[in-house]
């Protein structure tokens, strides 16, 4: 299978997929109830709270069908059709890395449609386009650095259960524990300085928060992350059978 096949492969797999339509529902009901008693209670609608919320749940939901599509060929026992020569190898790297980016996209314009949906049925003021901008960016930052870094442990322990929990853990739980680590005597708040420059820690903790900024440090750390995880990948399955 060509790489442009495989990418169009994740792609549908992704639209035709029930469990897709199950969680998008799950997350308008709960982002429309939200909005419904925010109106109620207060007469208006916060939309910076909307849009952190929105882009915490769609962020989550992304790096589950990232996940889903990289480990997928390891759950159904066809990785060895794609992976039998160091040129299908590549190109099935270059695939899976393409079909991040689109889920990118696709996922910062569900945001943005939602939040468009939101905005006509509370008659609230027009959504601000660099905070679009600015969503898309971090949207293909964050699903690109996580989806290699978790696809780079696949490829080394080709267990798709122990990605999920990974995943799941990274984004889910280390955000709740970064907090306490201040408590720690001496060492907490160096290395709370630290986590600063470590992608898998801003990067969880902007993705709580309506406003999305990056350092300078922070940028060129999050692409050259990108960049050396992406070689990584293409380097360890070029020279490992899998």
């Amino acid at each position: 299978m060509r790489s442009l096949q495989l990418v169009k492969y994740d792609i549908l797999s992704f639209c035709k997929s029930y469990l897709t339509y199950i969680a998008l529902i799950l997350i308008w009901l709960v982002l429309g109830l939200i909005t419904f008693l925010m109106a109620r209670n207060n007469d208006q609608v916060n939309y910076s709270s909307i849009l952190s919320m929105a882009n915490w749940m769609f962020l989550f939901f992304g790096l589950l069908v990232v996940i889903k599509t990289i480990t997928r060929d390891y759950s159904q026992g066809t990785i060895q059709l794609y992976m039998n020569k160091v040129r299908n190898r590549i190109g099935y790297i270059i695939a899976k890395t393409i079909s991040i980016i689109l889920f990118s996209f696709i996922f910062a314009f569900i945001t943005y449609i939602t939040l468009m949906l939101v905005q006509v049925f509370t008659d609230g003021k027009n959504l601000d386009g660099d905070k679009f901008l600015t969503n898309i960016w971090f949207y293909l930052i964050f699903l690109l650095f996580f989806g290699l870094l978790l696809f780079l442990v696949t490829l080394i322990v080709q267990k798709p259960a122990v990605i999920f929990t990974l995943g799941i853990f990274l984004v889910f739980i280390v955000p709740f524990i970064q907090p306490f680590i201040g408590l720690i005597p001496d060492w907490g708040e160096k290395i709370q300085k630290s986590l600063k420059y470590i992608p898998f820690s801003y990067l969880t903790e902007k993705s709580q928060t309506d406003s999305i900024k990056f350092s300078n440090w922070q940028w060129f750390i999050s692409l050259a992350s990108i960049v050396i995880l992406f070689i990584a990948n293409i380097a360890y399955a070029a020279k490992r059978d899998i």
